[in-house]
């Protein structure tokens, strides 16, 4: 077997030049270059260990493309060593990032959410990570994310493989886990899973078997990141199974920055020291990330319509005017919204604030005025080499002079939108007639037509003792129960569960449907005692039953006449498991304005999880 070391050239192209950390056993890492294509790489030779899986584990992950996953560019063996050829990674790892403290919660959202995009892409072609860790996730100065050793780390390191839920479950917790790093600065290892201590991140404290959440680490942790973890993480085995659903709980999020100083970026490393000693170095750090429009990350997944402006789309510049009046007044500085882009941006806003402003000579009257209102037009900044014009109207030539607006020409009157409206009016109401006669009963008997005697007109029979009877109330006409409102209800949460779908479950549309979130067990995992949804109906009326559509089978649920305030109180007016059709008919008729559908035990989906898809909801 060979030994690789500095100088040496790894199938007659790629010559070592000087050893990168590592913190893989038997695996050393180089920075290397190609001298085909003369370019920098990063080389993983492989000294040791199942080095054939290795090889076939790094082949497959270079089958996926993603920009935030590092490229695998060459595979195979020299002198009996087995060596990985990737891109240089560039940027410092989840590990540097918070050795000076974690990372906000809007920055810790976008770098483990872009990660996971990454993942989940990954997912979709059958290759997984397996072995994430803070040290494989990367930040450029320009924020953009890096994650490397798919596939090939966990083959390295002999872990098992597992069936593709298994696979893809490994990855969503694990990170879970670097949300946990980046929010509070410690790594949540797990031991019986395989999952050691991170060498260069302190180790989480652990309460009863599990991690202590983040919010009581890190002050202003969000409630939705600090339950995420803790579900996650803890002894109940809930949270997502998959990367793309730990996008969709942390998305949208915003650009990530790990810093800027005035003469452009900063790596993170500079960033960490200027936030140690600002006073150290004129350099002014941004820890808060910019928000911007961005879409949905599952763009990533399928191709965004025509017209979409995509994330980080600046806006067309304006052109900017200038005059070329002479003897114009001082020149006004105008300094961009957006960063400097280098040392001379910078000098140049420095100059401009140095300078007092001045007005050009002529002020409109509304403008110039006690109380009157500011132009609402400004005319955009002048060229660097030329001076702005003090006036307009002094006689002089304006190179671009302002457009006049041409009066618009009255509006003619045309007879034909009117003549069309009458037409179609006509039309409608000669359907409306014609609708009529087609369903209107003919009067086949020849006479005009006599009011039925009701039971309530009807001569009333006088009793033995010759007294008239009471007469008896007129009964309300009868109808099928009417519901005109309907919300979600959740024993542990005053908000209830995807309260933003229960309109699904009465609008008639099978195809759409409420769902509740999805648990290991049908006992809603032992987080709550049950969910449900409350009914509405427009006036109190007698209702015999009710019919479910569910997707899915088993489970139970129960109904009741009383509202969603007490879900639980009040007679079980029936129950029973569930089906694709399940109907639950009382005992008797109950009159009532409200009913509650309380599901104390879900049912089992298609794909062996437990959770509830109500397609449609009836009453009767």
């Amino acid at each position: 077997m060979a030994e690789v070391g500095r100088g040496t050239v790894l199938a007659g192209r790629y010559r070592v030049l000087e050893p990168l950390p590592s913190d893989l056993e038997g695996v050393s890492v180089w920075r290397a270059v190609d001298q085909i294509l003369d370019r920098p790489v990063r080389v993983r030779v492989l000294q040791s260990g199942d080095v054939a899986p290795a090889l076939d584990a790094a082949r497959r992950a270079a089958l996926v493309t993603d920009a935030r996953l590092v490229r695998v560019l060459d595979v195979g063996m020299h002198e009996g060593v087995g060596y990985v050829v990737t891109e240089q990674i560039v940027g410092a790892s989840l590990a540097q990032l918070v050795e000076n403290g974690p990372l906000t919660a809007d920055q810790a959202r976008a770098v483990v959410g872009e990660a996971a995009a990454a993942l989940e892409v990954a997912r979709r072609r059958g290759v997984h990570h397996l072995a994430l860790r803070p040290s494989v996730v990367h930040v450029s100065a320009d924020g953009r994310v890096l994650l490397s050793g798919l596939a090939l780390d966990a083959a390295l390191t002999g872990l098992p493989p597992g069936d593709a839920a298994a696979t893809s479950r490994t990855d969503a917790v694990d990170l879970v886990r670097l949300l946990y790093t980046a929010l509070t600065g410690r790594w949540p290892a797990d031991q019986q899973r395989g999952v050691g201590p991170s060498p260069d991140v302190e180790t989480a404290p652990v309460l009863d078997g599990a991690p202590v959440p983040p919010a009581e680490l890190t002050r202003g942790v969000p409630n939705d990141l600090d339950t995420l973890c803790t579900v996650t993480l803890g002894s109940y085995g809930d949270g997502p199974h998959t990367p793309g659903e730990l996008v969709h709980e942390l998305e949208p999020w915003g650009e990530i920055r790990v810093g800027r100083a005035a003469d452009g970026p900063v790596d993170a490393a500079t960033a960490g020291a200027a936030a140690a000693a600002p006073a150290a170095a004129d350099v002014e750090t941004e820890t808060a990330p910019v928000r911007v429009p961005r879409q949905s990350v599952r763009t990533v997944f399928d191709e965004a319509p025509p017209g979409v402006v995509r994330p980080g789309t600046p806006p067309p510049a304006a052109p900017a005017r200038a005059s070329g009046l002479p003897g114009a007044g001082p020149r006004i500085e105008r300094t961009s919204a957006l960063p400097a882009a280098g040392a001379g941006a910078a000098a140049g806003a420095a100059a401009a604030a140095a300078a007092p402003p001045t007005l050009p000579a002529t002020i409109p009257p509304a403008a110039a005025g006690h109380g009157g209102p500011p132009p609402s037009v400004a005319p955009a900044g002048p060229a660097e080499d030329e001076p702005w014009g003090g006036a307009w109207d002094d006689g002089g030539d304006d190179p671009f002079p302002f457009e006049q607006d041409e009066p618009e020409e009255r509006r003619r009157f045309g007879a034909t939108g009117l003549v069309l409206v009458l037409v179609g009016l006509a039309v409608l109401v000669g359907l409306v007639l014609a609708a009529r006669a087609l369903f209107t009963s003919p009067d086949l008997t020849g006479g005009g037509t006599e009011p039925e005697q009701t039971a309530s007109s009807a001569p009333s029979e006088p009793t033995d003792d010759g007294s008239e009877p009471p007469a008896s109330p007129e009964q309300p006409a009868a109808g099928p129960p009417v519901v005109i409102g309907i919300r979600s209800l959740d024993a542990s949460d005053a908000d209830g569960e995807h309260e933003e779908a229960v309109t699904r479950a009465t609008d008639g549309d099978p195809g759409t449907y409420w769902f509740s979130q999805t648990y290991n067990r049908p006992d809603f995992a032992g987080l709550k005692e049950g969910v449900g949804l409350e009914l509405r109906l427009a006036q109190p009326t007698a209702v015999s039953g009710v019919t479910l559509q569910v997707n899915g089978s088993g489970g139970n649920v129960e109904v009741r006449a009383t509202s969603g305030d007490a879900p639980t109180q009040g007679d079980v007016l029936a129950s029973g498991p569930m089906g694709p059709e399940t109907a639950l008919t009382f005992a008797e008729p109950v009159e009532t304005d409200v009913l509650t559908i309380w599901f104390t035990e879900l049912p089992t989906m298609p794909d062996g999880r437990f959770r509830i898809e109500l397609p449609e909801l009836g009453v009767s």
